[in-house]
C-alpha cells in the first residue's frame, strides 16, 4: 500500500479521467449539479440510519449495516471533495485550519463543554479559523 493518494488527489484523478470540471467558476448549472449530488448522497447516508421501511420513532433495536453506511459516507465525501475540486476550493487546507480551530474549543479546565445532546460547544478559548489566508486573491 505504498504511494497511497490522498482523497483530494484521487478526486483530481477522477475528474481528469472522466472529464469532470476542475477549477471552474460558479455557474448555475455546476452549482445545481454539485448540490444535487451532495443531496443525493446525504439522503443515502440518512437512509442507512433510517430505512424507509421503518419509522425512526418506532425503531426499538438499531440495526445499522456498518458496511453500507461506511460506503455511503465515502460517497458523501467523494461528492463533497469533488465539489471543492470542481470549483478549485482549497478544502484540504481549510479542513486542517478548521480542525485547528475546533481543537481550541476545550474549556479552561481542559475538558470539552457539551450541549445536552452531546454536541461540543465553543469555550472562551475558542479561536475562529483563519480562512483569509486561503482566499487572499478572492478579495
Amino acid at each position: 500500500m505504498d504511494n497511497l493518494m490522498t482523497p483530494y488527489q484521487m478526486l483530481e484523478e477522477f475528474h481528469t479521467t472522466y472529464g469532470v470540471a476542475i477549477n471552474q467558476p460558479f455557474t448555475p448549472e455546476l452549482i445545481d449539479l454539485r448540490v444535487s449530488l451532495i443531496h443525493e448522497e446525504f439522503c443515502e447516508v440518512e437512509d442507512e440510519f433510517y430505512p424507509t421501511d421503518k419509522v425512526p420513532d418506532l425503531i426499538i433495536e438499531l440495526d445499522v449495516d456498518k458496511k453500507k453506511l461506511t460506503k455511503e459516507l465515502a460517497d458523501l465525501m467523494y461528492v463533497t471533495i469533488g465539489t471543492a475540486t470542481t470549483f478549485g476550493l482549497p478544502l484540504e487546507e481549510v479542513f486542517a485550519e478548521v480542525h485547528k480551530s475546533n481543537m481550541s474549543k476545550l474549556g479552561p479546565d481542559g475538558k470539552p463543554i457539551l450541549r445536552a445532546d452531546g454536541k461540543i460547544l465553543k469555550s472562551p478559548n475558542y479561536k475562529e479559523p483563519d480562512l483569509d489566508q486561503f482566499f487572499k486573491d478572492a478579495e
